[in-house]
């Protein structure tokens, strides 16, 4: 009896292919039939493995007997003692260079993960099979591992292709608007710096509805994987994806020393793409309305994060120490327009605090 085409969508980002469709997880059943492994781990945090463990043995039943580990959910989980409780649970299991690590979960589960996986005994293969939609659009894509060191962001890792990503729809239901939001931030900016009419359907497209999101969720995933698949080192052309992350990754050091609440990822590149579109409108490269277009739908979609003036300080010396920079300078993807970016852009720190001031006025009004 014949069995019924299986519908997914394989879209390759050079060094791995990223599986999208209703049959994703089938897919992965299928392929670890074929894959030789002498042991299988599934890495995820105490969330994931709670509400997205069940699925995914439902669909993957070749995954029943692998061995769980678990991480607190977090950012503060991408940490080098973290890595470290990790290696050595893989080693008293006797896992060898023919273990496979399945990390299911979130950016810092396959931020972490793929680090362990690519440092365990010089490096074992691992699959990724984001749960949020920052991991289906973004973090899971392009081979880029990383933990955090003295409070800088992704300041050791390596690049570790997956074998494969998996991504299954259906885990979005088990996020919460903040977690959705978080994603969304990244899928905005792959608009504003590759395609204006993502840009323009995501702020149309309502957040609660699984189905209305999932072309664009396939379309945010394609161009990462098209961007990666063209630069997988980031040697230049990937570079476009680093829009809203010099500043935003300095917001979100910030944020984990600061008494209000600590920023998830997207909120902290939401604040980071607000100020880099005013920089390009600042050095003549980006037209206002674009710049006030771009702000004005950030600011609807995320809460106000405030600082004062006595903090940019701070916030220049935790961006000091961005992979970006160059010969102490700065490096900047600024926009042209709305769907195109241009990368290696010289900024000064003084230009650097008038965005930040920039957007601490706007936020107060």
């Amino acid at each position: 009896m014949a069995t019924a085409p299986q519908e997914v969508t394989e879209i390759s980002a050079g060094g791995h292919p990223v599986v999208l469709g209703r049959d994703a997880l089938r897919v992965l059943d299928r392929r670890l039939g074929v894959e030789d492994h002498s042991a299988a781990f599934i890495l995820g945090d105490e969330n994931t493995l709670r509400h997205c463990l069940p699925e995914l043995l439902a669909q993957v039943p070749r995954l029943r007997d692998a061995r769980t580990l678990v991480i607190p959910p977090g950012e503060r989980s991408k940490d080098i003692a973290i890595s470290g409780e990790i290696w050595r649970h893989l080693a008293a299991e006797a896992a060898d260079r023919e273990a496979l690590l399945v990390c299911l979960g979130g950016g810092v589960v396959t931020d972490l993960g793929g680090f362990v996986a690519a440092t365990f005994k010089r490096g074992i293969r691992c699959i990724h099979v984001p749960t949020s939609l920052m991991g289906m659009v973004d973090a899971a894509i392009g081979g880029k591992t990383g933990i955090d060191l003295g409070g800088v962001k992704n300041l050791v890792g390596v690049f570790h292709d997956p074998l494969a990503v998996y991504i299954h729809l259906p885990f979005l239901k088990s996020l919460g608007k903040r977690e959705l939001l978080n994603g969304l931030a990244e899928m905005l900016k792959h608009g504003l710096v590759w395609d204006a009419a993502l840009w323009e359907a995501i702020g149309k497209a309502p957040l609660h509805d699984i189905n209305a999101l999932t072309p664009l969720v396939e379309r945010s995933a394609a161009i990462k994987a098209e961007v990666v698949k063209a630069d997988p080192r980031e040697t230049g052309l990937r570079r476009v994806l680093n829009f809203g992350h010099t500043i935003g990754h300095g917001i979100e050091a910030h944020s984990w020393e600061s008494p209000q609440r600590a920023l998830l990822h997207g909120e902290a590149v939401a604040i980071g793409m607000i100020c880099e579109a005013w920089l390009s409108w600042r050095l003549d490269v980006l037209d206002r309305e674009a710049n006030d277009r771009i702000a004005a739908q950030l600011l609807a979609l995320y809460k106000p994060y405030q600082f004062d003036s006595a903090d940019n300080h701070r916030l220049i010396e935790l961006m000091r120490n961005d992979k970006k920079n160059s010969a102490g300078r700065f490096r900047f993807t600024l926009l042209t327009a709305i769907g195109k970016a241009r990368t290696d852009v010289n900024v000064t720190a003084a230009q650097v605090q008038e965005a930040l001031e920039h957007y601490r006025l706007l936020v107060r009004g």
